[in-house]
């Protein structure tokens, strides 16, 4: 991934996870003290697979380097499941900032 870039993740997940089940879903990137979250209405999900975007303000936040990101989900019950977390190079861009 590069700054300053729009990239959408696409998360796979085992077909042993139903994802008609789950109440709520969060996805979380994190490298350092940055935090980016994204829950519910953010994720696109379809089939076995939840899309996520990031917009270039947000990769902006990123410094070269390596990220992780994770998703959580919980179920009606108040149970909880979680993915394994996944790294992702973050590449430098030479135009640091939104354009349009």
């Amino acid at each position: 991934m590069v700054q300053a870039t729009t990239p959408t993740f696409v998360l796979t997940l085992p077909e042993t996870v139903d994802l008609t089940e789950p109440s709520h879903f969060y996805f979380t990137l994190r490298q350092g003290h940055v935090r980016i979250e994204k829950s519910d209405s953010d994720l696109v999900i379809d089939g076995q697979t939840i899309s996520v975007y990031l917009s270039q303000a947000e990769t902006l936040t990123l410094t070269p380097g390596m990220v992780k990101l994770q998703l959580n989900w919980t179920y009606a019950n108040g149970s909880r499941a979680a993915s394994e977390i996944v790294s992702v190079n973050v590449s430098e861009n030479l135009l640091k900032e939104v354009i349009a």
